[in-house]
């Protein structure tokens, strides 16, 4: 194996491993922006046309071929959301009485997140570059407590991925630079939710003893895991210099996962109707493609980004117990447009520092919002710099601030043969708003 290989071989075999300690949270639906401290001091904008980092493999890789020599760089962002239940109702379904159900809000559903990063490029000969990236693009993680209103939808959703990104770059002049790369990702993904076998028992006629609706909560946990490939493909244009135009595609990927479907606290007259069994489930992630401008004024650098994301490829989470449908969530995702603002001022060879806003739609639709996805538009507001320490070493820091409306959650139970059977009916309002801070550190060999 060849030092070149070896050095790429490390820098997977460290990231792999750090990754596989997180718990990602949602960005919109869930996607997971923060792959560079350097990219979300602008709020992302002009991302695709940076290629002052090895992170641009994420955003485009085409732009390794303005990186000489050996890279590395290495990022960490401590996610910290609030998708606090502030208010809300719950009640059985009609053909229970309607009743009240006991439960709490004010907890917030977030989960607070490490992300790590790590990205390697290097320079084969003058035209050609390679690069190897390790994410985590899509995450997810909310919990609730067992005494939330929220239970019989959801306890704990957590979705984790790892992409193993390797990409390929030419240039095929000063102008124009093209790039391909594979997209290897292992996801893994856990859920959870209440079941009330008290209201199983007062449509079987139980009452009599003892189950009611509420009076006997059990707990359906489903585990998977899955490993699937896509592609992403970029370009880089500067048809004068400082002016850039940037093009990444990444295609849309297919998570068929299996594992497992368990329950706990299950009542003995119903142990034997809830076996636990083998599952499967499928997660898809969506296409996006993304367009990036910059243009350099002076110490200035103002930059613009838009990325359409074919999040309408999700439309059920389902999972099956062989041929069994053993849950079904309508989501009904739907496209989106995000677009964002940004620039670079250079204060000295030293210094740069950078701000950005950015509009950021939910694919969730108000109709089928879900606690395990609370979310809403949000607008990202963000501050950064880097500071180049030596001829070899820079570091990078940034904090964003995602302000987003109250999302409100308004789930009915139609009865049986429909989706929310035994869930009951739901009415919930959240405050959603996120904080993240970032850092990196970019050596050249």
């Amino acid at each position: 194996m060849s030092s070149r290989q070896s050095w790429l071989l490390s820098t997977a075999l460290v990231a792999i491993t750090a990754i596989s300690q997180i718990h990602p949270v949602m960005a919109a639906g869930f996607g997971l922006k923060e792959q560079s401290a350097e990219a979300q001091g602008s709020s992302y904008a002009g991302a695709g046309t940076r290629a002052d980092d090895p992170s641009t493999l994420f955003y485009n890789p085409a732009g390794i071929t303005r990186l000489p020599g050996y890279q590395i760089s290495a990022g960490i962002s401590a996610i910290m959301p609030n998708g606090t239940l502030a208010s809300g109702t719950a009640t059985t379904g009609s053909y229970l009485g309607g009743a009240s159900r006991q439960g709490i809000t004010g907890s917030n559903s977030g989960v607070d997140a490490i992300l790590p990063t790590l990205y390697a490029t290097a320079q084969i000969t003058d035209n050609l570059f390679v690069g190897l990236g390790i994410t985590s693009p899509y995450g997810l993680a909310t919990k609730y407590p067992t005494n939330s209103i929220a239970r019989y939808y959801a306890l704990t959703t957590d979705l984790k991925t790892i992409n193993i990104g390797p990409s390929i770059a030419y240039k095929i002049n000063e102008q124009i630079s093209l790039a391909a790369g594979l997209n290897i990702e292992t996801a893994d993904a856990h859920l959870s939710n209440s079941v009330d076998f008290g209201a199983i028992g007062a449509l079987k006629g139980l009452a009599k003893f003892g189950f009611v609706p509420g009076s006997a909560d059990g707990i359906a946990t489903i585990k998977g895991s899955d490993t699937a490939l896509g592609w992403n493909v970029g370009a880089l244009y500067e048809p004068i210099p400082g002016t850039r135009i940037g093009a990444t595609y990444r295609s849309a990927m297919f998570h068929n996962l299996s594992g497992t479907l368990t329950y706990s606290g299950v009542p003995t007259p119903f142990a034997a109707a809830f076996p636990n069994s083998s599952a499967t489930a499928k997660v898809p992630e969506p296409s996006t493609a993304t367009l990036s401008l910059s243009q350099q004024l002076g110490k200035f650098t103002v930059m613009a980004d838009a990325t359409y994301t074919g999040w309408s490829i999700f439309q059920n989470l389902q999972a099956y117990t062989g041929s069994t449908l053993a849950s079904n969530t309508i989501e009904k995702f739907r496209d989106t447009l995000s677009i964002s603002l940004g620039a670079d001022y250079k204060i000295n060879d030293q210094w740069t520092v950078r701000a950005g806003t950015a509009y950021d739609p939910t694919p969730v639709q108000t109709t089928y919002r879900t606690p395990r996805i609370a979310d809403n538009d949000r607008i990202w507001l963000s501050v950064g710099a880097t500071w180049n320490a030596t001829e070899h070493l820079a570091v990078s820091g940034a904090y964003s601030h995602l302000f987003a409306n109250d999302a409100k959650v308004n789930l009915v139970d139609a009865g049986p043969n429909t989706p929310n059977f035994l869930k009951g009916n739901l009415s919930a309002n959240y405050n959603v708003s996120v904080d993240i801070v970032s850092v990196s550190a970019r050596y050249r060999f």
